[in-house]
């Protein structure tokens, strides 16, 4: 017998929700000194700070709050703040 997986698709609204509103999936009006990424499904906190020249990823950890310290997990989609 073929076991099937049942799995639950949310949207971002959804997801921000149950993410406690710490997420942004929307673009924010931009700061001066500051740029905003959009997260790709092949990016990691490293390969952001390689792109923009940033010597130590734990930066852009500290510029975004909204990133768990223990996981460093980003989503596909949300946007995070650079300092250029």
């Amino acid at each position: 017998m073929e076991e099937k997986k049942m799995g639950v698709e949310l949207n971002d609204e959804e997801l921000n929700d149950i993410a406690g509103g710490r997420i942004s999936f929307t673009k924010r009006a931009d700061k001066a000194g500051w740029i905003q990424h959009k997260v790709t499904a092949t990016d990691t906190l490293i390969r952001i700070a390689n792109q923009y020249g940033i010597s130590d990823w734990r930066k852009i950890r500290d510029w975004n709050p909204h990133i768990d310290h223990k996981t460093n997990m980003i989503r596909t989609g949300e946007w995070l703040w650079i300092k250029k």
